[in-house]
């Protein structure tokens, strides 16, 4: 499990630090606080399994084992190339400081706006220390979709210090506890007040172990369908998942009771869930409407991942805005089942919103199933790029709940609405 995320130069970050984190995290603030940039970089840290080398013919050592992005994540989708796109970029990096080597094994990136001096101006990423021969490690399709690094612990040596940004040493973040991931593609990194070489990279360490598994499901997967190699891996090897997923559907949605559900190709790569309801004709869920569609992929793509994961190949949930689309008596439902697939599971939830309800729901269900010691609510703000993450544990949440105030605001809020939290004694 992740214990906390250390933040240099991510997006709108400039420097931040997330800690004590739990199984169930929450992350709520105000829009541009953080939330997302938070969700990403978890995402991308645990994506991070292609080993290769890192190398430097300035640094001693000149050589260290590194490994960079997987192709593809766990619903088929390539990593960068996908979050590069819902930001409004081209999913590839046309202009790439990055070629090919001559020999063809090597990926040379060259930053011309790093200052000369600084040993990460240039580098290369080569294939991983003990591969036979001379592997091929990257493709010319690499040099588009590839942009970060992440650095292990190697033996006893120490990564040198101008390569480490001041905010590790600042809370002492050590590489031994976790792993380190540097990002030099111009988009993601913040881009003020560049005042030394490290500064036009953005770096986030994780500490803890690190997921084998990941599942990022925001707004873009929900309107989009699953990929074939999705829906071929989970085929399988996840025994009866179509059962699985009619069952936990009918959890949030009772009027599908009796349905039975397959998921078949609707073109190329483009997979579909099917609602198969007695008596009547399949449908596409897509038919179904918004709110339907959103917590079956949900459900479908958690489902997956909680077969999958085991305590030596933990899963990571992260999940943009689940009221999306939904009802809140659909919400809650979806809420109370999504925590019952990764109760007993090694599996991490990270979950943001804008919605007083996810957040009373979620407490509420958190306290049902007697997970109160694994619950975390961090209120984000961004303030000059640096990210403020006031954390809140199960009993300081219910506080606030039962007090009627809303964990949303630093402050009292003037909104023409109230809440009244009904506590279980009540009638």
């Amino acid at each position: 499990m992740i214990h906390r995320l250390i933040i240099h130069r991510f997006r709108g970050i400039k420097e931040g630090v997330l800690d004590n984190l739990g199984k169930v995290n929450l992350l709520i603030g105000s829009n541009n606080s953080g939330k997302t940039a938070v969700l990403e970089m978890l995402y991308l840290s645990s994506l991070a399994h292609r080993p290769c080398s890192f190398v430097n013919p300035d640094l001693e050592p000149s050589t260290w084992p590194t490994k960079t992005l997987d192709i593809y994540d766990f619903l088929g989708l390539e990593p960068l190339p996908r979050l590069r796109q819902r930001h409004g970029e081209a999913k590839t990096w046309k202009d790439s400081p990055a070629d090919i080597s001559t020999d063809g094994g090597s990926l040379v990136i060259t930053l011309p706006d790093v200052p000369e001096d600084y040993p990460l101006r240039e580098f290369e990423l080569t294939a991983p220390l003990d591969s036979p021969g001379r592997r091929r490690a990257f493709s010319h399709k690499d040099v588009q979709r590839i942009s970060m690094f992440q650095l292990e612990p190697w033996e006893d040596y120490s990564f040198p210090a101008n390569l480490i940004p001041p905010i590790f040493q600042k809370y002492h973040v050590r590489l031994e506890n976790g792993v380190w991931n540097y990002l030099w593609e111009d988009a993601w990194v913040y881009r003020w007040e560049k005042a030394k070489g490290i500064d036009y990279f953005s770096v986030w360490a994780i500490e803890g172990m690190k997921p084998r598994h990941v599942v990022f499901f925001d707004f873009h997967v929900a309107e989009q369908h699953f990929t074939e190699q999705f829906a071929l891996k989970n085929y399988t090897t996840v025994p009866d998942w179509e059962r699985k997923i009619a069952q936990s559907l009918t959890k949030v949605f009772p009027e599908m009771k009796n349905a039975s559900i397959s998921l078949k190709s609707i073109r190329e790569n483009d997979w579909t869930g099917f609602i198969d309801l007695p008596g009547k004709t399949p449908l596409p869920i897509d038919y179904f409407g918004d709110g339907a569609r959103h917590a079956f992929k949900v459900l479908a793509s958690l489902i997956a991942l909680s077969e999958r994961t085991d305590e030596a190949h933990p899963g990571l949930f992260l999940w943009e805005d689940p009221e999306l689309f939904l009802h809140p008596a659909s919400l809650n439902r979806l809420l109370r089942e999504v925590l019952k697939l990764t109760k007993h599971k090694p599996i991490q939830v990270f979950i943001s919103s804008q919605s007083i309800e996810t957040t009373v729901l979620l407490t509420t269900h958190i306290e049902e199933m007697n997970m109160q010691s694994q619950y975390r609510v961090f209120r984000l703000d961004l303030q000059d790029g640096k990210l403020f993450a006031a954390p809140y544990h199960y009993e300081n949440v219910m506080a606030w709940l039962k007090a009627g105030m809303d964990l949303r605001f630093w402050e009292a809020t003037d909104l023409p609405i109230s809440y009244h939290y009904k506590t279980s004694e009540e009638e």
